[in-house]
């Protein structure tokens, strides 16, 4: 699925295999991941996302290839974004790139 995003298209990454209500929950994912770098999002939503993200890609392996396929495509890291969010306390977070 391609979205815009600051006037640049970029295509989430995606199982064929997933049914529809998977994919949805995966961008809304993904979603929260974009929020996190470029806005502020808050972070009990932040993980409810994920979580419902890991009931749908429970594997390791496949969580890393969708976090290269997705930092390929949007310059943001999906392990990052997780590892900040679960080592800050705030109410709302926002990510800045280093």
């Amino acid at each position: 699925m391609k979205i815009m995003k600051k006037e640049e298209t970029i295509s989430y990454p995606l199982m064929n295999e997933w049914t529809v209500p998977e994919i949805i929950d995966v961008i809304k994912f993904y979603q929260a991941v974009d929020q996190l770098y470029e806005r502020k999002i808050e972070r009990s939503d932040f993980l409810k996302k994920y979580q419902q993200f890991l009931k749908i890609v429970p594997q390791k392996s496949l969580q890393k290839q969708l976090d290269r396929r997705y930092l390929a495509q949007s310059g943001e890291s999906l392990y990052r974004a997780v590892k900040f969010v679960q080592e800050s306390q705030g109410k709302y977070l926002h990510y800045v790139k280093r």
